[in-house]
């Protein structure tokens, strides 16, 4: 009955509207669309390891919309250690896949997702000093150009962050809701100045808000999922000039449910956190 009403509602929402503006996000009132968050702490490898505790530490922020044609995102620095370090975010809130074979109730994903809460933020990071952008006001990147004797212009990739994908190829981004990091030998550079930017793919069709959770930590990447950074889904609202945030209703238990493979039992017991059922 629910998919049905589904297919009838957009089938006149089509014959009504064929510009897809409902799909476009619309600029945030009290939430700036180009975040600077400042100098972050390199966590220890006893913090980050320490997953009972790891979200009193790690830094959590919100993305507002900006004016079509514009850019939002995030900024942050962190010194080097001397050691291989590692950057992670995970932007809100978490996807899955349909399965297949639908007709059967007891597969683990066979509801689907609910992507009007999801977003996708694409992570770059190298030294301060060859960033372009002006942190808090508009984003750049990680590019230089160098003109040659005879004349020619070079494109120079100052990004550090080596986002691999399964095939060896990189940069490779994680797609919507997804957990996205790269490692950063910082050997020799310890107290080097490094800018982390977090560039927005995609914002939430539900509030054109994007929250997300990030972090960077000692001893290079391992063991990084979904699971990892928790609680980064936010409800966000302004209250003259101060902006509360706290974790959606609901979303401690969904992202439990994901992490702990339950997602059908999850949504049958809670269908306005899912998408549609099952057919």
């Amino acid at each position: 009955m629910r998919s049905s009403i589904l297919i009838l509602s957009l089938t006149l929402l089509s014959a009504c509207d064929r510009s897809g503006a409902y799909l476009v996000p619309q600029p945030t009132e009290g939430l700036e669309p180009v975040l600077e968050l400042g100098d972050l702490p390199v966590l220890t490898e006893a913090e980050w390891d320490d997953a009972s505790s790891r979200h009193e530490i790690i830094t959590y922020a919100d993305i507002g919309a900006p004016e079509p044609g514009d850019q939002s995102g995030a900024t942050y620095t962190f010194r080097g250690t001397g050691d291989k370090v590692c950057i992670v975010v995970d932007p809100e809130s978490v996807f899955w896949n349909s399965s297949v074979a639908t007709n059967n109730p007891s597969e683990t994903y066979s509801y689907h997702d609910n992507y009007l809460d999801d977003g996708d933020l694409d992570l770059k990071a190298g030294f301060s000093a060859t960033y372009t952008g002006s942190p808090g006001i508009e984003l750049g990147d990680f590019y230089g150009q160098y003109t040659d004797s005879l004349g020619n212009t070079v494109e120079l990739v100052y990004n550090l962050c080596e986002n691999v994908d399964y095939y060896g190829d990189s940069p490779a981004y994680a797609g919507k809701a997804n957990a996205e990091y790269c490692e950063i030998d910082t050997e020799g550079r310890e107290g080097i100045e490094y800018t982390v930017l977090l560039k927005t793919f995609s914002l939430p069709i539900d509030d054109s808000i994007l929250s997300f959770a990030t972090a960077v930590y000692d001893g290079g990447c391992r063991n990084i999922d979904e699971c990892t950074l928790r609680y980064e889904s936010r409800d966000v609202w302004v209250d003259g000039e101060t902006i509360n945030a706290t974790v959606r209703d609901g979303f401690a238990e969904l992202e439990q449910a994901y992490c702990d493979n339950d997602m059908y039992n999850f949504c049958v017991a809670n269908p306005d956190l899912c998408g549609d059922p099952p057919l």
